[in-house]
């Protein structure tokens, strides 16, 4: 496998500016490759003021995006639906704006909107033809498009890796691949070897992340699986640790997160990196 190594930055909190420079410094300082900054609106002078210390520190940069209620692209509300077009299309601006290549993240509906029944035909194409759409868009500026599956808990239109290709195979863009994550993989797919097999053609991105979202190695995903099935399809691409805590009241709320799976953020980063590099 020809990887990088990342780190995620929501463990810091969903916005991340200069202030966070100094952890830019501690992660390269350990050997990361990059960071994957969300973009949540930072201003452009924030966003170039990362860009120019992580390239200053050889920090390469990925983004994540976030989509809300008000910018759903599955909403039955057409001007919603509209809005959440420009959403999508300021991501990938801001992600090419910091010099990252992919923007990632369950993109295809918003967060934690449920309808209390299965997808509907509609819904499912209504996210196709936004995401077709701001796949173009993106085309256009060099940036690609991982969609994220996130477990039922968080989304309901796309929860499995399966039904994560079967949307990237109707978009039908060469930008837009599978974002596959430890910890989702871990809820909605019983066999890693064979979801990582049957999206091998189309997966752009990987989070590592951990049953409970701290330290990799401490809670129930198995790892060996994982390892060898990326190894078995030779990924090639970004390894991204993603671990969340509960400083940030935003992210606790929306991730679930009412207790720290680690002892220090350090650990997090520290005992991660050796984690993958043991396994590579």
């Amino acid at each position: 496998m020809n990887v990088k190594i990342g780190m995620n930055m929501l463990l810091w909190g969903i916005e991340i500016t200069p202030e966070h420079i100094p952890v830019f410094q501690s992660l390269a300082a350990v050997g990361y490759d990059g960071v994957e900054i969300p973009v949540v609106g930072q201003s452009m002078e924030d966003l170039r003021t990362m860009a120019s210390a992580c390239d200053d520190l050889g920090l390469a940069r990925t983004a994540v995006a976030f989509v809300g209620a008000d910018v759903n692209p599955i909403s039955p509300n057409p001007s919603v639906r509209a809005a959440a077009v420009d959403n999508l299309k300021k991501a990938v601006d801001d992600a090419k704006f910091i010099g990252a290549d992919i923007l990632v993240g369950g993109i295809y509906q918003a967060h934690k909107v449920f309808s209390g029944k299965n997808p509907t035909e509609e819904e499912w194409n209504w996210s196709a033809e936004y995401l077709r759409t701001c796949g173009v868009y993106a085309q256009k500026s060099g940036v690609r498009l991982g969609l994220e599956f996130l477990n039922r808990f968080e989304v309901y239109l796309i929860n499995t890796s399966a039904e994560c290709k079967r949307m990237v195979d109707q978009v039908g863009l060469d930008n837009v691949g599978v974002h596959y994550d430890t910890h989702h993989a871990n809820i909605e797919d019983p066999d890693i070897s064979l979801a990582l097999l049957n999206i091998q053609s189309v997966v752009n991105h990987v989070h590592l992340s951990e049953s409970h979202r701290g330290t990799l190695g401490t809670g129930q995903v198995d790892w060996d699986a994982n390892f060898s099935a990326l190894k078995a399809i030779d990924y090639q691409g970004w390894l991204v640790i993603e671990a969340f805590g509960n400083t940030d009241p935003d992210l606790a709320a929306a991730a679930n997160i009412w207790r720290n799976a680690f002892n220090s953020p350090e650990e997090v980063y520290e005992r991660g990196i050796e984690f993958i590099r043991a396994r590579l």
